[in-house]
């Protein structure tokens, strides 16, 4: 058993990263709030540079992203589960009728005659 399948280890694991997350998560709101308010009300922020880009994508755009991924990171994952195939012969056997397409025979074109 590995350390990272033992459930004492990812138990540990998971609980670093929950008391993680709130100060992170308080951070980047902070961050947002800050470049909210200087978007609205500095002209330059709303431009942008050479050095930067876009100025409201750094401001606002990537904070709010790392929200939404902090906040998915949360959740947990939940996969569709896929039904098993049905393992009888008549299930695996290919249904009558349908056959295999083939290519369609081509007319052969007329040959010219080759250069000496």
């Amino acid at each position: 058993m590995t350390p990272a399948s033992h459930p004492l280890f990812r138990n540990a694991a998971n609980a670093a990263t929950r008391a993680a997350a709130p100060p992170l998560a308080a951070w980047l709101l902070g961050a947002l709030f800050l470049g909210a308010i200087a978007v609205l009300s500095l002209p330059a922020a709303r431009a942008d540079s050479a050095a930067f880009g876009w100025m409201p994508l750094w401001l606002l755009g990537m904070p709010l992203a790392s929200l939404a991924a902090l906040a998915a990171a949360r959740l947990p994952l939940r996969l569709p589960r896929r039904r098993m195939p049905d393992s009888s012969a008549t299930m695996r056997r290919r249904r009558p009728g349908t056959t295999q397409a083939r290519r369609r025979a081509v007319p052969a074109r007329a040959r010219l005659p080759h250069a000496a």
